[in-house]
């Protein structure tokens, strides 16, 4: 079986990535510029065949693992235990997609420091998992100021769960904070990672969160970037009595893709953008057969239009 499957890898490389409509993305790839994935957060109920598959036909190069086949528990699924791992890896390998990031639900916020032990080892079990898988990072989240907690030394909890784990974790793979919660600000966020001084402890910029906390695009990417190690990125707009943005597709909010691809550009990143669509906790929001290339048509206009106008899809009206 590996004998065709390695020939069928042969095949994959020796053909463009794509062609017609998304060549324009071999085309960056080759200028070492961003590449697409996006999050199985926004396809829950799909199994890994139809994920690699929709990967394949909207134009992504790598893959986020979170939801897969109605739930987030990634560390008990069958095709990433021992006996089916190999064909996991193989139907990744075989379509020539990458999985770029495991997230975690972990958070470090907790004033009990067993509750915060554990979530580490639940981190360093991921931080395994992605390892297996050649993923180079996991996400967590520092997340709530939980109550009669102080800011300071919440932060300072979530520092410190930080450099356990990335002391512990396989060399191959690095830990990615994203700004979330109540340290969605980009300065909040790189503050913790600041404190925890590890090389492994790296920033996962959510471009939603972090306007919705506050920041304009042009100065968070300044923040972000001695830590970046991956992105996320969706529309979205505030939504009467509700701390959470509500995801819409592009061009519909208030987060501008083509100021996020301005800055993506001027920082020379050439990591992965993720689209985060959160159907798994927005039921109501489209579909995974229309967002995910409604996303990738979204950055081909901007990138076709090779402009440094800001007033253009992305920015809400």
């Amino acid at each position: 079986m590996r004998k065709i499957s390695r020939a069928k890898t042969q095949r994959r490389k020796a053909l463009p990535r794509y062609s017609g409509f998304f060549a324009v993305f071999a085309a960056l790839r080759e200028k070492h510029f961003m590449k697409l994935a996006f999050s199985t957060l926004g396809c829950p109920d799909w199994d890994l065949d139809t994920i690699i598959r929709a990967a394949r036909k909207f134009g992504y190069e790598g893959i986020e693992l979170r939801a897969l086949a109605g739930n987030l528990d990634l560390l008990n699924r069958a095709e990433f235990a021992a006996p089916q791992l190999v064909q996991t890896k193989a139907s990744f390998e075989d379509e020539g997609i990458e999985i770029c990031c495991v997230d975690t639900s972990c958070t470090f916020h907790s004033p009990d420091a067993s509750e915060r032990a554990n979530q580490v080892k639940i981190a360093l079990d991921h931080a395994e998992l992605a390892a297996k898988l050649c993923a180079p990072l996991i996400r967590v989240f520092p997340d709530k100021i939980q109550p009669g907690a102080q800011r300071d030394e919440t932060r300072d909890w979530i520092a410190e769960c930080l450099r356990a784990v990335a002391e512990q974790m396989p060399d191959s793979v690095d830990l990615g904070l994203e700004t979330h919660g109540d340290f969605a600000n980009t300065e909040a966020a790189a503050e913790i990672v600041k404190l925890a001084n590890h090389a492994k402890v790296k920033l996962i910029w959510d471009v939603a969160n972090s306007v919705a906390a506050g920041d304009t695009i042009e100065q968070a990417g300044r923040v972000v970037q001695p830590y970046l190690a991956h992105i996320h990125l969706r529309d979205a707009k505030p939504v009467t009595g509700s701390e959470h943005w509500l995801p819409v597709l592009a061009g519909h909010g208030r987060v501008s893709f083509a100021k996020a691809l301005a800055v993506i550009r001027e920082l020379n990143y050439d990591g992965y953008v993720s689209f985060e669509w959160e159907k798994y906790w927005r039921p109501e929001i489209e579909e995974p057969e229309v967002a995910l290339p409604d996303f990738t048509n979204a950055i081909r206009n901007l990138v076709e239009e090779r402009s440094d106008t800001t007033e253009c899809s992305g920015v809400g009206k």
